[in-house]
């Protein structure tokens, strides 16, 4: 008996994107072969997919190992040892995690990291058959708590606790980049590096694509502003409100916070205007402000943009295009709470960034899941744990005989025509392959 049966739709899913095999050729591997029983495509596809339907902690895989349906998924159900099980343990899942700069005693396969940031994009790229005219890349930084005395531990005095601090890039609901850095490091002036590679990686395949980048305040960096009007992206960034600019929209203010107290109810106004700022900025550029009033109190916000004054008008560019922005932060709660990208727990950075990595992994999986074979179902804009929960989580009866494995299901159970409509989409999609 399994309760995971939906995980023959991940492999299909695997498969069509080849996501494990991709993962596992950004590795080395320095084992013995004559004694290997696990390659390494194996255990990453384990690891995704125990990820994927919820088993956060290597500890569960010394359980998961015996389960049938697991087994079948990744390929080992008939084959091994016979003193092994069909899947790897929580040691050995624990020395690929662990995997350093350099071969030793311990530690035999050897991540690229390049190589595997690259492939996030790489993943992205793939999954469209034409260049798009536009893309938006969000960027956005989280807190990533830690309890313990792991490598880079510091203190941040906005979130008020220990933590990391990981940057994510989204385009859409597509993960391109998830680097995990320390908090004492500002992430607006990180940033740059990464947006730079991503940014070189598609317009390598999409030379005439125009690139939109979209944060909050705290990218709204000199230098990530300077290489975007150098490499022709354009860029919308949220910008900290001061006495100068405050000043600048007076009288904006003072007639929006009339018409509010004539009416009795909330009031805003937009402007646009060329802005520099006393020593940070090196140009000239366009900013908009959105003066508000409510309730007596005031809430102005400003951003700053490379967008030109007759491509968008102020309220247009603020309400419909920067706030656009806030359903990043629900993807960032995705890999968190649904497919725990936060269980940073290892003593090193580089271990951690690889745990995060095969979060991202497993957000990648579960989302080309449902734009292959949940669309125009219930589960089409569902989160990755509800998608768990209602498409996945399925007691399951594995039978297996010398002629063949037979699954099953529940005669009936809540999602089962969107199961059955998921199986034959992605069957043909990878007989078509």
């Amino acid at each position: 008996m399994s309760s995971d049966g939906g995980v023959i739709l991940v492999k299909q899913a695997d498969d069509i994107l080849g996501l494990s095999r991709r993962f596992a050729a950004c590795f080395r591997d320095k084992r013995h072969p004559g004694f290997v029983e696990y390659r390494v495509e194996d255990l990453v596809r384990q690891r995704i997919m125990g990820l994927a339907l919820g088993y956060e902690d290597l500890n569960d895989h010394d359980a998961l190992r015996h389960d049938l349906i697991f087994g079948l998924a990744s390929g080992r159900l008939s084959g091994g040892r016979a003193n092994c099980a069909a899947l790897a343990g929580k040691s050995t899942l624990n020395r690929l995690e662990r995997s350093g700069h350099k071969a030793d005693r311990y530690c035999r396969i050897i991540a690229d990291h390049e190589a595997l940031a690259t492939l996030f994009v790489t993943l992205f790229l793939d999954q469209h058959e034409h260049a798009p005219a536009r893309i938006v890349l969000d960027v956005d930084a989280t807190d990533d708590r830690i309890h313990g005395h792991q490598e880079g531990r510091a203190f941040h005095g906005y979130y008020g606790h220990n933590c990391y601090l990981p940057l994510y890039v989204f385009c859409g609901d597509h993960l391109l980049s998830a680097t995990l850095r320390t908090a004492d490091r500002d992430p607006g002036k990180e940033a740059l590096a990464d947006i730079r590679r991503i940014v070189e990686r598609i317009r390598s395949r999409w030379p005439r694509v125009r690139i939109l980048v979209r944060g909050d305040s705290g990218f709204a960096r000199d230098p990530l502003m300077t290489w975007c009007e150098d490499n022709h992206v354009d860029f919308l960034f949220g910008l900290a409100g001061n006495t100068r600019l405050y000043d600048r929209i007076a009288s904006l203010s003072a007639e929006v916070r009339d018409e509010a107290a004539t009416t009795g109810r909330a009031a805003r106004g937009f402007a646009s205007f060329d802005w520099i700022t006393k020593d940070s900025w090196t140009r000239r550029r366009r900013v908009v402000a959105k003066a508000e009033w409510r309730h007596g109190n005031r809430y102005h916000r400003f951003i700053v943009t490379t967008l030109p004054q007759g491509m968008s008008d102020p309220r247009h560019l603020y309400e419909q295009i920067y706030c656009a922005r806030g359903d990043m932060e629900n993807r960032i709660k995705e890999c968190q709470m649904d497919l725990f990208s936060d269980r940073t727990s290892s003593h090193t950075i580089r271990a951690n960034q690889l745990r995060l990595w095969f979060s991202a992994a497993a957000y990648v999986l579960l989302t080309a899941l449902q734009r292959l074979a949940l669309g125009q179902t219930s589960l089409e804009t569902a989160t990755c744990g509800t998608i768990r929960a209602r498409l996945l989580k399925i007691a399951t009866r594995v039978t297996l005989s010398v002629r063949r494995i037979v699954l099953s299901m529940p005669d009936m159970f809540p999602c089962q025509h969107e199961f059955a409509l998921a199986h034959a989409r992605l069957r043909r999609l990878r007989q078509a392959i």
